[in-house]
């Protein structure tokens, strides 16, 4: 009677925790279409997660970035009255922007380029700044709206003809004063943490698998605890 008892309770089911664990004994997570929930991700932080059902991460990535990207943003944009004092003018963002134009390499934008909430119009300014600067023509002195100086690189020395309604890298310092390096550092920082959220939807929990060590440490502590069990039913 004792031997089918040990002779069960080594072959007892798996629980359903111990079901939903891969080969290596880590627990399984549906990460549904990675590539989908690493471009949702990319585009709003925290909507991969979501995307994945995975709640909890979804609000502490999602939340961390955003706080860092809206304050750096908040920091790198200012208001100027226009000449007439009819209305105010917004630049926004001054401190996020593409450009690798010749005297202006931004490489502080390679990490801000983690969240696309802002990578995507500063790359659409820089292009728009660029057709402008090649084919010199004039551009309406009178558009300050949000969709021409929003995101937008300084005006070069080069580009005062073409590009009239941009402010240059010295005004805009001017304006910000110590704003806008405290802002570039929490707008490249909210990128850098956004790379992780992105690598994290793309592969789960952990993409590298225990070592054969630490897996036979593993075996061995199963096997110990089996056979205390096997004990305590023989006594």
């Amino acid at each position: 009677m004792k031997e089918q008892q040990k002779e069960t309770g080594s072959k007892r089911e798996p629980t359903p925790a111990e079901s939903q664990r891969d080969a290596a004994g880590r627990p399984e997570v549906d990460l549904r279409n990675p590539y989908v929930a690493g471009l949702l991700n990319w585009l709003a932080p925290g909507l991969g997660h979501v995307y994945q059902r995975r709640y909890f991460k979804a609000a502490v990535f999602g939340f961390s970035v955003w706080i860092l990207a809206l304050a750096g943003i908040a920091m790198g944009s200012y208001w100027v009255d226009s000449p007439d004092g009819s209305s105010r003018r917004l630049y926004l963002a001054r401190n996020v922007y593409c450009s690798w134009r010749s005297g202006d390499a931004r490489l502080a934008f390679i990490p801000q380029m983690g969240v696309g909430l802002y990578a995507i119009p500063a790359i659409v300014q820089y292009k728009v700044a660029k057709d402008a600067n090649l084919s010199d023509t004039e551009v309406d002195e009178s558009d300050y709206s949000l969709c021409s100086t929003a995101f937008a690189p300084p005006q070069l020395p080069s580009e005062i003809r073409s590009r009239p309604n941009q402010p240059t890298a010295d005004e805009i310092a001017a304006r910000l004063n110590s704003w806008l390096d405290v802002g570039l550092l929490y707008t490249m920082t909210a990128g850098m943490l956004n790379f992780f959220a992105i690598f994290d939807a793309l592969g789960g929990p952990s993409l590298f698998e225990f070592s054969d060590e630490e897996e036979e440490k593993k075996k061995k502590k199963n096997k110990t605890d089996e056979q205390d069990e096997s004990a305590k039913d023989d006594e």
